[in-house]
């Protein structure tokens, strides 16, 4: 994951930093002129130029064509006039679809670190007991997550956008080790529908095989070791290892201690386990549970 993401300069803002260039460039000397050209209003095109709002797929077509020559010029004609060439409008659209991964709003300066450690570490250590990690999840059951009543719908396609691309360390040419242990609570949560959850658990078997990945299942109605809650350790070579730890709000430490404590936890939650083979075991029959709800 390219630093800059999560820097200072994330690609929403140099996004509509590009676009306000392109704009002045073509003769909309405001933003009110362009927002009546392309017909979404001056707020529109305000937000996509400060970074606060990516714009969305009609709005960012009918910006480049608004753009593309001068707005005294005509198409047909090619001369001084044109505004941007079509390696131009590939480079702005590049740009434009990363932006859409990562849009400023949904990436809190808490959980930077965080996001900065997992796409570096080369093993990942998670336990949970509510939820499929991000890094997990299918698509359906990330967004059915969102699916709340008040939740912003643009934000929440972000979110789970970014969360799909967060997946990449399990695929690349090194791919990251990840133990993980979940409370088998995890897998009879209803998180959308019974369709969707057995989706889910056909991916959790699906990378419970890649020679990468170990995934255990911790059983029990009783008191167990992790009771007090989920969290995650990335390490990486040279580097210090990052806990995080989700609650009401993500939080993010280096602390070596409390890195320590927790990396001791998770060996005394592992080795109280399910073994990896009785865990698939466990995973297939969570299956048949939602598949019967069909």
């Amino acid at each position: 994951m390219p630093s800059s993401i999560l820097d200072g300069n994330p690609p929403a803002h140099r996004l509509g930093r590009q676009l306000r260039r392109v704009r002045v460039s073509a003769g909309y000397t405001t933003q009110a002129a362009l927002g009546k050209r392309i017909g979404w209003g001056e707020d529109t095109v305000s937000k996509a130029e400060t970074g606060v709002q990516v714009p969305t797929d009609s709005v960012f077509i009918a910006w480049i064509e608004a753009c593309r020559v001068h707005v005294n010029g005509k198409r047909e004609v090619l001369s001084d006039r044109e505004v941007l060439s079509d390696g131009e409008v590939a480079t702005l659209s590049d740009l434009w679809e990363v932006a859409r991964l990562y849009p400023t709003s949904i990436i809190p300066d808490m959980v930077k670190p965080w996001f900065e450690a997992e796409a570096e570490a080369d093993a990942i250590y998670i336990w949970d007991t509510t939820l499929v990690s991000g890094i997990f999840q299918t698509e359906p059951y990330a967004q059915a997550m969102y699916d709340l009543p008040g939740m912003d719908e643009g934000m929440a396609a972000a979110t789970v956008s970014f969360r799909m691309h967060r997946q990449a360390i399990l695929h690349r040419d090194d791919p990251v080790q990840v133990r993980c242990v979940l409370h088998e609570a995890v897998l009879y949560l209803l998180i959308g529908t019974p369709q969707v959850m057995v989706a889910q658990i056909d991916r959790l078997l699906e990378l419970s095989l890649l020679p990468h990945v170990t995934l255990q299942i911790s059983k029990g109605k009783g008191a167990y070791w992790g009771l007090s809650g989920p969290f995650t350790i990335a390490s990486g070579l040279g580097k210090p290892d990052v806990l995080g730890m989700p609650a009401f709000e993500d939080q993010t430490t280096k602390d070596v201690e409390r890195t320590r404590r927790a990396a001791i936890l998770f060996e005394k939650i592992r080795a109280s386990a399910r073994n990896a083979q009785d865990s698939r075991a466990d995973m297939m029959e969570a299956r048949e549970h939602w598949n019967s709800q069909q």
